[in-house]
């Protein structure tokens, strides 16, 4: 071999130790690593879902405020269509069917004590007889006031009860200032089985609050229709006040009218206090020290949020019964 030959075989022993030791130098392919990432992916596809879900439901509760029918005038607490409202149609029944009916149960009132008076005189009485006539006609020009401006006076009540809860909104706020970010808590742990978890969570606690948006929704606008009705239908229990044996059931009456009015308060006060309360939640720990802390915290915090809910529904459902225990009814 020449020295050509010797010098080009050196030549290719060289290349291919260089080849050797830029293969041996170059990273290997990290396979392992592609489902970490995989893994991360879904994670964070999940946490992002779980908390764009808890997002919305704050969003729907934040809508539930005492601004709208708690707050609104007598006449516009349900709005209107057009030239109709409830608050007329309410009017247009006490004026023409029940304020006739009304005054019709006084005068048989009138009747029954003028009777009673009778029964009572004789022919060595008649001076005491003569007064609690007198009496009686005073008597039955308050009550025929009272009765012929009864729609007037269940108005001034809810006007009362509104400026209530107009003063109460002002002390503790209103329920539309809520603030629900505490919510969004979710585990920040890429396990993909308890995030899983939080999103069932998350789907079942967003039924809970469009329950509880319905229940809200349906209890400020029931009260509004129960207060126009009870207006509308107020002249026949007031009449009954005049006679003793049927006091009670215009007492009863307006007992449990004001209590519908007040109700008010006590809604306003539930959706104010809904984010105080989630506010003060603890979540839970399983104390070892390892992931499985944040799975069971996250987990038990979203739990807790829909008993919360829940509680929020059944208090609503019951405002109006607590208001009237408050006053006895």
């Amino acid at each position: 071999m020449g020295a050509r030959g010797r010098r080009g075989l050196a030549a290719t022993l060289v290349a291919t130790l260089a080849l050797l030791a830029a293969t041996a130098l170059a990273p290997t392919p990290a396979y392992a690593s592609i489902s970490d990432d995989v893994n991360e992916w879904m994670c964070g596809v999940l946490r992002d879902c779980a908390n764009w879900i808890f997002g919305a439901q704050a969003k729907v509760l934040a809508s539930i405020g005492v601004d709208g029918v708690l707050s609104a005038p007598f006449e516009t607490m349900l709005g209107s269509a057009g030239s109709a409202s409830l608050y007329g149609i309410a009017h247009g029944v006490w004026q023409s069917a029940v304020l006739p009916i009304g005054c019709g149960v006084l005068s048989l009132v009138f009747t029954v004590q003028l009777i009673h008076i009778s029964q009572r005189m004789d022919g060595n009485a008649s001076m005491p007889g003569v007064r609690e006539v007198v009496f009686l006609l005073v008597f039955f020009a308050v009550m025929l006031f009272l009765v012929q401006n009864s729609f007037e006076l269940m108005r001034a009540l809810y006007e009362v009860a509104r400026l209530a809860i107009r003063r109460a909104a002002s002390v503790v706020g209103s329920g539309g200032a809520m603030d629900l970010t505490e919510v969004s808590v979710v585990t920040e742990d890429d396990d993909v089985a308890a995030l899983l978890a939080m999103i069932v969570v998350a789907l079942v606690s967003w039924l809970v609050v469009i329950v509880a948006y319905v229940v809200a929704l349906v209890v400020t606008w029931g009260r509004a229709i129960q207060i126009y009705m009870m207006a509308a239908l107020s002249p026949i229990p007031l009449a009954l006040m005049g006679l003793e044996d049927t006091r009670q059931a215009g007492v009863s009456f307006l007992r449990h009218f004001a209590g519908t009015c007040l109700a008010g308060i006590i809604t306003l006060v539930l959706l104010v206090a809904f984010p105080v309360v989630l506010g003060g939640l603890d979540a839970a720990s399983a104390g070892t020290g390892t992931a499985a802390d944040s799975v069971v915290g996250g987990l038990s915090y979203a739990l807790q949020y829909v008993a919360m809910c829940v509680l929020l529904v059944l208090s609503l459902a019951k405002s109006g019964s607590w208001a009237r225990d408050a006053l006895g009814g």
